[in-house]
């Protein structure tokens, strides 16, 4: 697969994978904030951690635009905006490439 198409299969699965995890929080916040309603205050932890799933799945939105951001470089053949001289600025990294979440984390904690 040239290295356009896969950088779109890339995008098309960040937007599915990202969409899923919104509707399927967004369902279950709404389950939960339905049995809040009818009493049940242990469901409003439940519904807080539902409405931070929403907002971590719409991470797709950044990591899609730098992968568009890339194909139109490599499709215009200009050099993209991301590509700087420093390496760390070249993301998102493919997958099985760069740092992975808990490399990531443990970077943070520091």
């Amino acid at each position: 697969m040239s290295e356009p198409l896969a950088l779109l299969e890339l995008i098309r699965q960040e937007i599915e994978a990202g969409v899923d995890v919104i509707l399927t929080a967004a369902t279950a916040g709404l389950q939960e904030l339905a049995a809040i309603s009818e009493g049940d205050a242990a469901m409003a932890g439940r519904l807080e951690a539902h409405l931070l799933q929403i907002l971590e799945g719409c991470a797709f939105q950044d990591l899609t635009g730098q992968r568009l951001e890339q194909l139109g470089a490599m499709l215009g053949d200009q050099p993209s905006a991301g590509r700087r001289a420093d390496p760390l600025l070249n993301g998102p990294a493919l997958r099985g490439q760069g740092l992975d979440q808990t490399t990531a984390d443990r970077l943070l904690e520091s």
